[in-house]
């Protein structure tokens, strides 16, 4: 290679690395931005759904409070009808969630 050949490789490489250098400088911060947003959409369907099992579970965990309220007022009268059931846990289950 000569001498003109080296200067034409230079030169190139060199204004190739200037467009380079201009498209990044440029492109950084917009392309930040949607990044940002691309995450933030995951993130938020991520809380959602986390969300949504908190209240199922929370639900599950009434669900099996009042049963065991049950059992036990049915234990503690046998003779208690089918209506005496939701009544006692009318009352009482106040007092379970508290404890």
């Amino acid at each position: 290679m000569t001498t003109d050949d080296h200067r034409l490789v230079r030169t190139r490489l060199g204004s190739l690395i200037d467009v380079l250098r201009r498209r990044l400088v440029g492109a950084g911060h917009a392309h930040a931005a949607v990044e940002f947003g691309i995450i933030m959409i995951v993130a938020m369907f991520v809380l959602v759904v986390a969300v949504q099992f908190a209240f199922t579970g929370e639900a599950a965990q009434v669900a099996v409070l009042a049963n065991v309220e049950g059992a036990s007022s049915t234990a503690k009268d046998p003779a208690a009808s089918q209506s005496a059931v939701p009544a006692y846990l009318a009352e009482h289950i106040d007092d379970a969630f508290r404890a």
